[in-house]
């Protein structure tokens, strides 16, 4: 195991008691080979002991607790003075053995803020690297097998992008912003590059921006500060229309030889055919796309987006297999209560806590807003359960909590699912499985930096028929895992908190569990749904 983050999950999962017998082995199989591990575990445990000396009303703890036995001695009392280099060694070799012998029995429960610290010191997150060059920032209509993962807000690194109708905006890096209108092919260079295959594209370059270039099949047009169209024709020739400031235009094969150079003003407009012969022709502004036209059609479009999802919101009262849906929909007499709906179509009001109601996926469509430590919505859930799907449209501004909550039940009781975002990005469903035995089923690295402020759609299936959990992001499938052995029994829900933890269990401290960001919808089911339906429900409610 060569990579470092995968051998320090290795050591948590062993210390947390989350390990399986054979991650159990190949820790103590890794500490035997390497003294370079030895010595990264050694550190891990030392950390144990700076932990030991925060202050802490509980019961102190110096190291990786043992059942049975007494903790293990700080950090002093590990390493006598007298020891030289090879006592040292045995002394380490003594203690790094007889800790993986006894793993099985640590403690289950680690203190949130001992894990955070440990997070801290050993896990910290390398450091994130921008690969875009633009931002996509409205859409209207867009049709295309690869248009269906672009997302509003999401950064779009060189590359490129191809789709059969409809306008997007791209907001560039340096500054200039594209309006383009499919069926388009067009390829990123970089923040001031762009290759247009086909389609028509609308570009407005400001001054900091000025250079931007377009290259097209007959000829490759720099700005010179300007707002201007191009237009590639099914016959192939090129048409340029300027309609304020000016552009150079060079043959595209000249590499800007200055031989080739042409300038078009303000009022210009020429065509040029494959053969790189030229002739004026009328300026056709209306035909090209602005942004402000761009956005009224966005509007449009999301209102009609808005009604098919109000008729799916209305087909769910009465599926059978719905046991809780709260749609995020403000009450206009009583804004602090969420109405929702259980079986049969029977109401569900949940309890709104500190939250402020803002804008959801669409301008028409309102969310709550989780922000501050006690914000939270208070619900209950009657009903016992042989498997759940949980469904909710999110919108992640920070991953700034160690747990940032979904749908978390009171306390952590068996069979009383939690489900939450952990602070590395892992979609997590917690179920505490009969026996005592706990278990987080992940999906990995779900959220990044380039996923904030997004809404996303995130789906968990806890199929107990199949013994599988499954996770969802924007309706395709990410993990799938087999449950636990230990798993049994029938799942509740009862009292429950949307974005954030009540009740936690005495001996386990609270954190602060808040979601930082939106939730506009909220479904659970008490049935197992296949990738199909979960795939209908993102495209119906896709912003």
């Amino acid at each position: 195991m060569n990579n470092r983050n995968a051998r320090l999950e290795l050591m948590r999962r062993c210390l947390d008691a989350e390990a399986t017998n054979e991650e159990l082995a190949q820790l103590e199989e890794l500490l035997r080979a390497d003294a370079e591990v030895r010595r990264e575990y050694l550190r891990y445990l030392n950390i144990e002991s700076a932990l030991a000396a925060l202050p802490d009303k509980r019961e102190p703890v110096a190291g990786p607790r043992i059942h049975g036995a007494a903790p293990l001695p700080t950090r002093e009392s590990r390493w006598p003075r007298f020891l030289g280099p090879a006592g040292w060694l045995t002394a380490a070799a003594m203690l790094l053995f007889s800790s993986v012998l006894t793993l099985q029995t640590v403690n289950r429960e680690r203190d949130e803020a001992r894990s955070q610290m440990i997070g801290e010191i050993i896990a910290r997150p390398a450091a994130v690297r921008d690969r875009g060059v633009a931002v996509l920032t409205r859409t209207a209509g867009l049709q295309g097998a690869a248009s269906a993962n672009w997302q509003i807000g999401g950064t779009i690194p060189p590359g490129l992008m191809k789709w059969d109708s409809g306008l997007l905006q791209l907001e560039f890096y340096g500054g200039a912003t594209v309006v383009a209108e499919g069926p388009a092919e067009i390829e990123i260079l970089d923040e001031s590059r762009v290759v247009c295959k086909s389609g028509r594209i609308r570009a407005r370059v400001p001054e900091p921006a000025r250079g931007f270039a377009v290259v097209a099949p007959t000829v490759e047009l720099v700005d010179l500060g300007t707002d201007f169209g191009l237009d590639i024709l099914d016959n192939g020739s090129v048409e340029v229309h300027v309609f304020d400031g000016a552009v150079e235009l060079f043959d595209v094969e000249s590499n800007r030889d200055l031989a080739t150079r042409r300038q078009l003003n303000a009022g210009d407009a020429v065509s040029v055919d494959r053969d790189g012969a030229s002739k004026p022709i009328a300026s056709r502004n209306a035909d090209f796309v602005t942004p402000g036209r761009l956005n009224l059609m966005s509007d449009v479009h999301q209102q009609k987006t808005h009604r098919d999802w109000q008729a799916f919101r209305d087909s769910l009262q009465d599926d059978p297999r719905v046991v809780a849906y709260f749609p995020f929909e403000r009450n206009a007499s009583d804004d602090r209560v969420l109405t929702g709906y259980g079986r049969n179509g029977d109401v569900i009001e949940g309890a709104i806590v500190g939250c402020e109601w803002t804008h959801g996926r669409w301008s028409s469509k309102s969310s709550l807003q989780f922000k501050r430590p006690g914000d939270r919505v208070r619900i209950t859930v009657q009903g016992e359960f042989e498997s759940l799907t949980y469904s909710t449209w999110v919108r992640v501004d920070g991953l700034d909590r160690m747990h940032s909550s979904l749908l978390l039940t009171d306390g952590f009781r068996e069979n009383a699912p939690h489900w939450q975002i952990r602070r590395d990005g892992n979609l997590v469903l917690g179920v505490q499985h009969p026996g005592n035995n706990a278990f987080n089923y992940q999906a990995r690295s779900i959220f990044d930096a380039f996923r904030l402020g997004q809404w996303m759609h995130l789906v968990t299936v806890y199929d107990a028929g199949r013994s599988l959990v499954k996770h969802y992001v924007n309706g395709e499938l990410v993990r799938k895992q087999r449950l636990k052995s230990s798993a049994g029994g029938l799942l509740e829900i009862g009292n429950a908190t949307i974005g954030n933890w009540s009740e936690p269990e005495q001996h386990h401290q609270p954190g602060i569990r808040n979601l930082n960001g939106c939730i506009d919808e909220l479904i659970v089911f008490g049935e197992v749904l296949d990738g199909e339906e979960v795939r209908h429900i993102h495209e119906v409610g896709r912003p």
